[in-house]
């Protein structure tokens, strides 16, 4: 049995949907301000038809980046999280009136683009023999989730997972997800950390126990305000090296989103193998090894999986003080 594959990993680094539109209008500050009015589901001048029809626009973009991957014979594409997001739900400026239905109108927009988005992501896989990752907004039963979508070659979608911690500024309308899946795929079993997610060791452990051998970060920032630049980077890095899986982040392109950028293609030893450079748009591609057995240099093929062996001097009876601390502070403790 093979115990090593080289994959052909891209994250792409786009513009997002309010960064494409200002672009659209660079001496237009009525046209700008128009589309904010429209585009806010929080205020009361959202317009429902406007966000389906700037939404559908925005997907072609989109597709011109799947592409751009294929020609580039990439095997996965990794798009931004909340990459398509038609109308956000936001508080609206002092002088306009808020929208007094903004979460239903939300439940009922992303039920909408979440399915178009889900539609399209298994159309461009199976069209282009390319598996494709994203993170986007959809509802379902009522409820709202920031949900990551992972399309094989063809056309199936084998994994959807809902972010599980969900920063102060989600938490008020989305519901967290309670499961860390991964999926078995035509590269290898594949599993997500949005955003946040990757702020917590555990979630990538949790992920690397059920043999997750790459994973998904799709992300709209990843370093903390009192935090050098480049500690985000690094973060990604050791999140890799930590259980030996490789690592694909995507970010959308600073410019006028305030995204961080910097999408990037992590080895499973935590070096990086490709990184879009400077604030613009880009995509990184790379290529790195998809293992089933972590070696050491000098390993013979006949020395044990020294990942398994790391995994004997766990002490998971140890590790009950985190669970009890969590629970304390949500108030479901005994």
């Amino acid at each position: 049995m093979k115990t090593m594959k080289t994959v052909r990993l891209a994250a792409a680094q786009p513009l997002s949907a309010k960064a494409r539109r200002m672009r659209q209008l660079p001496n237009d500050p009525a046209g700008r301000r128009d589309h904010f009015l429209k585009y806010n589901l929080g205020a009361s001048t959202y317009d429902e038809t406007y966000v389906r029809q700037y939404g559908e626009s925005y997907l072609l973009y989109l597709e011109a980046w799947v592409k751009k991957a294929a020609a580039r014979n990439v095997e996965l594409l990794l798009f931004p999280e909340f990459c398509f997001v038609p109308g956000v739900l936001a508080s609206p400026a002092p002088e306009i009136a808020p929208n007094p239905h903004a979460v239903k109108d939300a439940v009922h927009l992303y039920a909408w683009s979440g399915r178009l988005f889900a539609e399209s992501l298994a159309r461009w896989s199976r069209e282009h023999r390319l598996l494709i990752g994203a993170a986007t907004l959809m509802s379902r039963g009522g409820r709202l989730y920031n949900t990551g979508l992972l399309a094989d070659v063809d056309g199936t979608l084998v994994l959807q997972y809902d972010k599980i911690h969900l920063p102060s500024d989600e938490a008020v309308h989305f519901t967290p997800g309670r499961t860390y899946d991964v999926a078995e795929t035509t590269i290898g079993r594949i599993g997500f950390a949005i955003c946040y997610d990757i702020q917590f060791p555990e979630a990538t452990a949790a992920l690397a126990v059920q043999g997750a051998q790459l994973v998904l970060h799709p992300s709209a920032g990843y370093t903390l305000p009192d935090e050098t630049r480049d500690m985000g980077r690094n973060r990604l890095r050791v999140r890799a090296s930590d259980h030996f899986s490789a690592l694909l982040y995507s970010s959308f392109a600073p410019l006028e989103s305030g995204g961080p950028g910097g999408s990037c293609v992590i080895a499973p030893n935590g070096d990086v193998r490709a990184a879009v450079p400077g604030s613009g748009t880009g995509m990184a591609v790379g290529e790195t090894t998809i293992q089933e057995k972590r070696k050491w240099p000098n390993d013979q093929e006949s020395a044990p999986d020294r990942e398994s062996v790391r995994r004997q001097y766990r002490r998971p009876e140890t590790y009950h003080v985190l669970a009890k601390r969590s629970a304390e502070k949500t108030g479901t403790g005994e």
